[in-house]
């Protein structure tokens, strides 16, 4: 198994866009993890923060599967060990190959990050 572990990171509120909040960033490697950082600031650099951003993560195959499983299947790390049903293993299996079919070795999925809103914005949409 390649080194995915569950990521958060401190992000600015979809909101106020001033108070930072944990925001979910699912499962990654270090590397993409560190990529996928790297984009997101960008993002906000450009004063684009919108609730859901949309960034890159770049596989090889085996991480694809990995990636494919974790984040859309909602298997845990635990469980891709030795509990994969053989119906999601081919769907992941397909989806790499028709990936692949271009020629390259490696990936590219589009990952998703939903920003959060802080406590105070919280507040305030729940008073209104």
């Amino acid at each position: 198994m390649t080194d995915f572990e569950y990521y958060f990171h401190q992000l600015p509120c979809f909101n106020c866009k001033k108070t930072i909040v944990s925001t979910d960033l699912g499962w990654l490697t270090a590397a993409m993890k560190d990529d996928v950082i790297a984009q997101i600031a960008s993002i906000i650099a450009q004063d684009s923060v919108d609730p859901d951003l949309s960034v890159n993560v770049t596989c090889t195959k085996d991480e694809a599967r990995e990636y494919l499983l974790l984040n859309f299947f909602g298997y845990s790390a635990e469980e891709l060990v030795s509990q994969i049903e053989a119906d999601d293993e081919k769907e992941v299996a397909d989806e790499i190959a028709e990936l692949l079919e271009e020629g390259s070795d490696v990936v590219v999925f589009e990952h998703e990050v939903a920003l959060q809103s802080c406590t105070d914005c919280d507040t305030d949409e729940t008073s209104n």
